[in-house]
C-alpha cells in the first residue's frame, strides 16, 4: 500500500490533528484497538537538537509505538517509523539524532502529548 499524507484527508485530520503531515500507511482494528501505521515524511530536513543545523541525511529508521487517546471507544496505538539523522555540522557534539515530531513525539515518550495531558488531568 502506498499510503497517504493525512493533510489530504480532511475527515481524519479533524479526528487526529496531531498526525497532520504524517504519511499514514494503514489504519485498522487489531485486537479491539485502532492501530495506525505511519511514518514521518522522508524528504523534510530536520533541525539538529544540538546545534539547530538542518539535516536531510538519513542514518537509519526505527519504529516507535505510541499510545494515543481513545477514539470511538477504542484504544489507539500509533506505530510510527521515524528517522535517525546525521548532523553534518562538524562543530556539533552530536553525530546522530532522532527526529521528533511536534505534537506527536517527545524523547523517550511512549504516549502522545494528547494522551499524556488527558492522563495528567485525572
Amino acid at each position: 500500500m502506498s499510503g497517504w499524507i493525512l493533510a489530504a484527508c480532511e475527515e481524519l485530520s479533524l479526528l487526529l490533528p496531531h498526525l497532520m503531515g504524517m504519511r499514514v500507511e494503514c489504519m485498522e482494528v487489531r485486537d479491539g484497538r485502532v492501530v495506525i501505521e505511519a511514518s514521518t515524511p522522508g524528504h523534510v530536513p530536520v533541525p539538529c537538537p544540538g546545534c539547530g543545523a538542518p539535516s536531510g541525511r538519513v542514518h537509519s529508521r526505527y519504529g516507535r509505538h505510541l499510545a494515543d487517546a481513545r477514539c470511538g471507544g477504542r484504544g489507539v496505538v500509533i506505530e510510527l517509523s521515524v528517522r535517525r539523522m546525521f548532523c553534518d555540522n562538524r562543530g556539533c557534539p552530536r553525530v546522530t539524532f532522532a527526529e521528533q515530531m511536534d505534537g506527536l513525539t517527545c524523547r523517550y515518550g511512549r504516549r502522545t502529548p494528547v494522551l499524556q495531558r488527558l492522563l495528567s488531568a485525572r
